[in-house]
């Protein structure tokens, strides 16, 4: 399939879209109605003060509440120009605004003992919005001075490439030239162009790795121990302006880009200056340009100390925080070690010394050996088709078959083998996998549209998909990460979609969607619900809500793995802990307004309202806070009554409720009609960088 190219608009907020969230959160939840409220109005940070188009008091009260603004703040009118034409602003001194916020944090599967991610707070993305816009040259200037560096931004964004596979299926039989209205793309991709690999797997396949393994003898693989964890923000003007003027010319220093970075990070993450949020785009352009800076004193080091000359006695490739060290001599890889970990150390980050590994030639890594393997596996034992066949009755008349042999067992023993012979672990080739599964996925698509559609090709291609989800479920099954299960919900979707969209049987449809059903119903039993897997159990339960109201989860069942247990004596629901953001409105979302779910959409309602209660002293400073309550006051399936108590909790009444109400007709959480998710996990292929 080709490419398509949208070109970008370089509004100030457009990095709200593409560099602020995390990949991993649910696809519920987005940018998207936040940025339409920002460009609607005009909303940005210049020359020290906030900006926006004047809309009366109801707008001024949304911003308020967006920008924590207090009664008392001065709230200035001033006329411009736009577009040729007079505009009335509203602007109001940034001092005033209440920068330094808690950032919604939640967790994920990653390792032993899983790994936090951030939302920071809407506010404080339009500030970062605003460094990106000020700043964007200096920041690509001071992402590109090292020699080492694989990832790292080179220029600003001006189109953006998709393969918009779901959307191709779901217009295959409308007539072509339709326009669809506001499909932007803009969520696509990032704000800035990088250079120069998508992914490490990529650097392991090119032409600079090969020719390396002719130059050198061995290859040793460094990784930076909790980068982002220990990142410590004062290390950027360290990095940019030197420790010793930094340290001697504090005042002066927070007045250039790094101390303004600097204090950007801090500002998003509660004034924190130890650790950075982990997540958003912004946070590995903050840490690649720290990163930068060791590169160069190494290089300089190596020069200066050892006598080692790069691209002559050693070559060294950065992706992110991990280092690749070419050499001919084992003392070249140890000074290149002991160098590397001086330098880390004045920047008070550290070598992860249990993750060093050394590959002698044939330089080539255990993963690297799976995935061969796995590429000629899937390839041979996939391979959809449609054959022509002349019918015995007329010898003119040609039959189009599809055909499409696969035996799921057979698959999962030979894919198997090459986990266990490679040495590898599932998590590392569940990526590569289901890349390929996916795009198989595709193929059965397109050759049972290229076949005669009879009903032995209709069955042929449902026993495919069912065969290739069942190999893919017993592969997720062993790594069920956050991105694992994204790609898992997008081949589920990518099947539904086909089912849905042509007309198959009601026997057939009930074959895939039982099937889905059942191997859902058991990832959630498997994978009970705890502080790392509850994202995870987001996707599933959104892509259960595909398959209609005959495979709806009773209403236990969802408490169950919710944790919500039944009071015995009363029968009421109750939680030991708070539900976060993300499963209240995902829970609110799959029950919509079913009446089965009466009795539990209640408690999540009374949840929702208890949690803003306990942290109603830092409400507007308290992104998980804000967000869920700007939610609540839009989402149809919420009784009126919650949404007045959450706007009484934030110390509104009905009319300035009424009027935060009518800003926007939603925000973080896109509910019914406005949700799409064959849409949303599709938007999500170009962010899928590590």
């Amino acid at each position: 399939m080709s490419k398509r190219s949208v070109s970008l608009t370089h509004r100030r907020q457009r990095s709200v879209l593409t560099d602020m969230l995390p990949f991993e959160v649910p696809p519920t939840f987005s940018n998207r109605g936040f940025f339409a409220f920002l460009r609607d109005h005009r909303v940005e940070i210049e020359d020290g003060r906030l900006r926006w188009k004047d809309g009366g008091a109801a707008l001024d009260c949304t911003m308020s509440l967006l920008f924590g603004l207090p009664k008392t703040a001065v709230l200035a009118t001033e006329q411009a120009t736009e577009w040729g034409g007079a505009i009335t602003r509203r602007s109001v001194s940034i001092a005033e605004c209440r920068m330094s916020t808690i950032p919604f944090n939640f967790r994920v599967a990653h390792k032993l003992d899983g790994r936090t991610l951030s939302v920071v707070h809407p506010r404080n993305q339009v500030e970062v919005a605003n460094f990106y816009a000020h700043y964007n040259a200096l920041i690509i200037h001071y992402a590109s001075l090292s020699s080492f560096s694989i990832r790292h931004p080179v220029s600003v964004s001006r189109f953006a490439y998709f393969k918009d596979k779901i959307h191709e299926q779901k217009l295959e039989n409308i007539p072509a030239g339709v326009e669809e209205e506001e499909n932007e793309y803009e969520q696509l991709g990032s704000y800035f162009v990088y250079r120069e690999y998508r992914n490490i797997h990529r650097f392991f396949e090119s032409y600079k790795y090969h020719r390396c393994e002719k130059k050198y003898n061995a290859m040793a693989q460094v990784d930076v121990s909790k980068c982002f964890d220990s990142i410590y923000t004062h290390s950027l003007p360290w990095a940019v302006l030197g420790k010793g003027q930094t340290k001697f010319h504090l005042d002066q220093s927070t007045r250039t880009f790094a101390g303004r970075f600097d204090s950007v990070m801090q500002r998003l993450n509660q004034s924190e200056t130890n650790g950075i949020v982990i997540g958003p785009e912004f946070s590995r352009i903050f840490a690649e340009i720290i990163l930068q800076s060791i590169d160069v004193e190494l290089e300089r080091c190596l020069r200066d100390n050892a006598k080692l000359v790069h691209k002559i006695d050693y070559e060294i490739f950065r992706y992110v925080d991990d280092y690749f060290v070419f050499f001919n001599d084992p003392s070249t890889e140890l000074r290149v070690i002991e160098e590397l970990q001086v330098v880390l150390k004045s920047k008070k980050l550290s070598i992860n010394s249990a993750k060093v590994k050394s590959y002698p030639k044939p330089i080539i890594t255990e993963i690297t050996i799976a995935k061969e393997r796995i590429s000629t596996l899937l390839n041979s034992e996939i391979d959809p088709s449609v054959d022509e066949e002349i019918t015995e009755s007329d010898p003119v008349e040609v039959v189009r078959r599809f055909k499409c042999a696969l035996n799921s067992n057979r698959l999962i023993i030979r894919y198997k083998m090459i986990i266990k012979e490679s040495g590898v672990e599932y998590g590392d080739l569940l990526n590569y996998t289901f890349a390929i599964i996916e795009t198989k996925i595709d193929k059965i698509v397109k050759m049972y549209s290229s076949s005669d559609k009879s009903e032995p090709d209709r069955r042929r291609s449902v026993y495919a998909l069912v065969s290739l989800l069942e190999f893919a479920f017993f592969a997720y099954s062993a790594s069920p990460k956050v991105n694992h299960t994204i790609r898992m919900c997008r081949m589920i979707s990518m099947s539904v979609v086909f089912i849905i969209g042509r007309s198959f049987s009601h026997e057939l449809r009930h074959l895939l969607f039982k099937f889905v059903h059942d191997n859902v119903v058991q990832m959630l039993d498997k994978n009970k619900m705890n502080a790392h897997r509850e994202v995870e159990s987001l996707y599933l339960l959104i892509a259960l809500s595909q398959i209609g109201r005959e495979y709806w989860l009773p209403e236990q069942a969802i408490a169950k793995h919710f944790l919500i247990e039944i009071d015995q004596a009363s029968g009421d629901y109750r939680r030991s802990e708070f539900l976060n953001h993300f499963s209240i409105t995902v829970l609110l979302s799959y029950m919509k307004s079913k009446l089965r779910y009466n009795k539990l959409r209640a408690f999540i309602e009374a949840q929702a309202l208890s949690k803003l209660e306990y942290v109603k002293a830092h409400c507007p400073n308290d992104a998980e806070a804000l967000m869920l309550m700007l939610d609540l006051i839009v989402c149809p399936y919420v009784s009126s009554t919650t949404k007045i108590s959450a706007g009484a909790i934030f110390g509104f009444n009905a009319i300035e409720l009424a009027a935060i109400q009518g800003a926007n007709d939603h925000w973080f959480t896109a509910w019914g009609d406005k949700f799409d998710l064959a849409k949303e996990l599709d938007a999500k292929r170009s962010r899928e960088v590590y």
